[in-house]
């Protein structure tokens, strides 16, 4: 038995129900006394077990269930009820913890299958699966494994504990592998709790704060892209943009013949294009500014400040725009365009963006949905493209407040693609903003003025279009790539079905405002 002493000073592991489960290793004979200790270190934590039929064999449910005060479950599906335990496992823990883990079982849930309750609890919950293995001689080396460990060792809320080296009851030799005592598997649990509530501090960051200053090194973004801004020691900041940990894909390197057409374009009086240098598989600009004109509109509204930075970025997509494109200037759409038609087409990765977009579908209509596919598409295979930005956005347009001075950040998008695709990005940024937001009609409709007069061409017809595609894209990426939003797209789905009826011709200004307002 293990008294006060033994067990140590109490851990907190910043959570307080845990499922343990006990697999067929000969090692889960210790699991008693490893539920002691955890009963002691961990007194305010409420423990739950449940046993593999294979690990009866070394360890009974009387014994396990003297440690933890109750009842312990059987990892099989109940013929007596309709239970389903495996729901209700999933959303009680708030740590899965498999201690000690067989080779089969982590092939099992390496693989994705789920028959049995504790493997579909394990496939369903975001809760931590701590995996302690226990193996036999010859398993670590072994090319199945290997690869099992790789395949969980990448799932964010997997925590993989590393065995150390145990007698084998079958050789009697040290060549078997075991889970580590239990406190390390405690302090592990423990470590990953913080990371987990560190990144959910730094998701709740939207960015440089109200006030126009900034946290230095805050890191903020989804899951789709990652920034942070760091003042400089001479005066402005350093933006740090990285590819999420589920960006499907890296950042395009910024072609030499690309950054130099780029260069061209040079400053706009208190405007300037900053096309970034590559820092691993970042990206880091050197701005004057620390606020996003995007963060702007979040938490000022449309003010009059405003204007004069929109309109500097008409003419700095112009610029870019009236540059030539290189010759070898890649014939690929643009990311976010081609993230989009997949989406559209059914070919989402994500499930949970696939279950929006048939949301979506259903509730535009066929007749719409073709409509919307069909701007995609035909915005895709326009002939008369221009060098783009790519991904021109309220985001990637850096503001210093006060002074009028604006950076645009490019480079890693850049692509061919028809002139109205950069401004309508933008337009269709600022239409949802409204919708989102509200506020005056007209600063919002001054903004928008500004954006084209600056650009020296309002985008017409291609307005609705433009509008439509942009805030499909956005439903996607909230759906793909920002874990906790739980609000739902019913709001989307009313309000494209409102944009897609809309008349669309050349005089459709009152439409427009008409949108914005809604």
């Amino acid at each position: 038995m293990i008294d006060e002493t033994s067990a140590g000073t109490p851990v907190d592991l910043g959570l307080t129900r845990m499922l343990v489960v006990v697999t067929g290793s000969a090692f889960a004979w210790s699991t008693p006394y490893w539920l002691e200790h955890l009963r002691l270190s961990c007194p305010g934590v409420e423990v739950r077990v449940v046993l593999t039929r294979s690990a009866e064999r070394f360890v009974t449910r009387q014994a396990v269930g003297s440690r933890v005060g109750g009842a312990v479950s059987t990892d099989t599906w109940p013929d007596e009820d309709d239970t389903a335990r495996h729901v209700a496992w999933a959303e009680w823990a708030e740590a899965i913890v498999v201690y000690p883990a067989t080779v089969h079982f982590m092939a099992r849930l390496a693989l994705g299958l789920a028959d049995s309750p504790v493997l579909l609890a394990a496939q369903c919950t975001r809760a931590p699966v701590v995996v302690a293995p226990a193996l036999p001689p010859g398993a670590l080396e072994g090319d199945a494994f290997r690869g099992h460990w790789a395949t969980l060792a990448a799932r964010p809320n997997i925590v993989l504990v590393p065995p150390v080296p145990g007698r084998s009851l079958t050789t009697g030799r040290e060549d078997a592998w075991v889970p580590p005592p239990m406190p390390e598997v405690l302090q592990l649990i423990a470590e990953r709790q913080t990371e987990l509530a560190a990144a959910r501090d730094r998701s709740a960051v939207p960015g440089p704060l109200e006030s126009g200053a900034f946290e230095s090194g805050a890191e903020f973004g989804t899951g789709l892209l990652r920034t942070s801004v760091h003042a400089l020691p001479t005066g402005g900041t350093r933006w740090r943009r990285s590819p999420g940990p589920l960006a499907p894909a890296p950042f395009q390197p910024v072609d030499d013949t690309v950054r130099a057409v780029l260069a061209k374009a040079g400053d706009l009086d208190d405007a300037r294009l900053v096309a970034g240098d590559a820092d691993g598989p970042a990206r880091v600009y050197d701005v004057r500014g620390a606020v996003s004109a995007a963060h702007l509109l979040l938490h000022q509204g449309p003010g009059a400040e405003l204007r004069k930075p929109l309109h500097d970025l008409g003419r700095l997509l112009r610029a870019v725009h009236d540059l030539d494109p290189p010759a070898d200037l890649p014939a690929r759409p643009a990311r976010g365009l081609a993230r989009l038609g997949d989406w559209l087409a059914g070919r989402a990765a994500s499930p949970r963006a696939a279950c929006v977009q048939g949301q979506l579908r259903r509730s535009l209509g066929e007749e719409r949905w073709k409509q919307v596919v069909a701007w995609c598409r035909l915005t895709v295979a326009d002939p008369g493209v221009v060098l783009a930005h790519g991904a021109a956005g309220l985001g990637a347009f850096v503001v210093e407040p006060g002074s009028g001075r604006s950076d645009l950040l490019v480079g890693e998008d850049a692509c061919a693609a028809p002139w109205y695709f950069d401004l309508g990005w933008v337009v269709g940024e600022l239409v949802e903003l409204q919708w989102q937001l509200g506020g005056d009609k007209e600063s919002w409709q001054a903004l928008t003025s500004a954006l084209f007069e600056g650009y020296g061409h309002e985008l017409g017809q291609e307005w609705k279009s433009m509008a439509a595609l942009r805030i499909l894209l956005h439903v996607h990426d909230i759906a793909a790539y920002v874990d906790d939003f739980d609000r739902g797209f019913d709001h989307y789905c009313d309000f494209l079905r409102f944009l897609v009826d809309l008349p669309q011709n050349e005089d459709s200004e009152d439409s427009k405002d008409e949108a914005q307002g809604q």
